[in-house]
């Protein structure tokens, strides 16, 4: 069984690390959003990588574990992440009845939403906010 603490310091790193490799964002899109099917599960992901942590986190997770990892850890997980990730992102399963497609369609959505985001947009003079600064 994989312990919590190396779920959740794995989930840290990576999002410190993604934050740290953004670095003042600029040229980026900044905004995305996406929607991704596993099978009858559909998860959404909306994402602002502003440099202002915030999160909401919807899983609808019914087993207490998934494939040996607890529904807590799991959350725990992508809580860690997200806030990590020093960013407003909305992470939503909007239904499903396989908790194993659910997980899956969340982080599916989280992915492609980012790569959007993160993606150099050549129109982008600079950092993307009307402010000048994230």
């Amino acid at each position: 069984k994989i312990g919590h603490h190396l779920i959740e310091d794995t989930a840290i790193t990576i999002g410190l690390a993604i934050d740290k490799a953004l670095g003042t964002r600029s040229g980026i899109t900044r905004f995305s959003y996406a929607s991704v099917p596993m099978d009858e599960s559909l998860a959404e992901a909306s994402i602002d990588l502003v440099k202002r942590p915030f999160w909401k986190l919807v899983l609808s997770i019914k087993q207490n574990t998934i494939e040996d990892i607890s529904k807590e850890d799991l959350e725990h997980f992508f809580q860690s992440l997200l806030q990590n990730l020093n960013s407003c992102i909305h992470l939503t399963v909007k239904y499903g009845d396989n908790d194993h497609h659910k997980v899956e369609a969340a982080i599916k959505s989280l992915a492609v939403a980012f790569r959007e985001a993160s993606s150099y947009d050549k129109k982008q003079k600079g950092i993307p906010s009307t402010k000048g600064s994230m």
